[in-house]
């Protein structure tokens, strides 16, 4: 009988034993558990951190080639718009009377009428050296200078040999970027008493 009661008390000692390292080990696999994700959760932020900086990097160096490459653009189509109006100059000029209207956008700098010159002209504020500063450029009919600064100041302007005014006046005016086209009426009022053909310019 003693026998059996010593047997009896070792294994219920055993099992207390197993239990204890069972629940142990138990509580360590869980620990290591939430180690782990704990791991990784602070991997994937330095991960995104990583990746923020490398596209904080890449948007500073390409920005200003971004910018270049928009004000290059402008200066295209501005020339293309100069152009235009120089056509319907020419085109008004067969007889008094004729008269053309254009939609004007200016999207970017300001354009001009130089009416006592006899000029039209547009400047725009660029990230882009069109051409060689302080050097005017030929292109086709037009004068091109761009201008040392920072931005470069880029200026097309063309001068005709028609006597032009502004709304029937020899002055200056300006117009400013917007987002809503102006109107430009382009009208032969006939000759001068120079034998001039006056063509008149009114932006609305």
């Amino acid at each position: 009988m003693i026998s059996l009661k010593k047997s009896g008390l070792k294994e219920n000692r055993d099992n207390l034993f197993f239990k204890s390292r069972k629940g142990s080990f138990e509580n360590r696999l869980s620990k290591i558990g939430l180690n782990g994700r704990g791991q990784v959760w602070v991997e994937t932020v330095i991960y995104t951190l990583i990746g923020l900086a490398v596209i904080g990097i890449l948007l500073a160096v390409s920005k200003p080639k971004i910018e270049q490459m928009k004000d290059k653009i402008i200066i295209e189509q501005t020339i293309k718009s100069l152009n235009e109006i120089s056509t319907r100059i020419y085109d008004v000029q067969i007889a008094p009377g004729n008269k053309r209207i254009l939609n004007l956008k200016i999207s970017k700098g300001k354009f001009y009428v130089n009416a006592s010159a006899n000029k039209i002209g547009w400047i725009i504020e660029s990230s882009y050296k069109y051409s060689q500063p302080g050097k005017v450029v030929d292109v086709g009919n037009m004068e091109i200078l761009t201008s040392d600064g920072g931005p470069y100041l880029v200026e097309a302007s063309m001068t005709y040999g028609v006597n032009l005014t502004n709304d029937g006046k020899d002055d200056y005016i300006s117009r400013d970027g917007s987002p809503t086209p102006y109107m430009l009426s382009i009208e032969n009022n006939g000759k001068s008493s120079g034998d001039q053909t006056n063509v008149d310019l009114v932006v609305s």
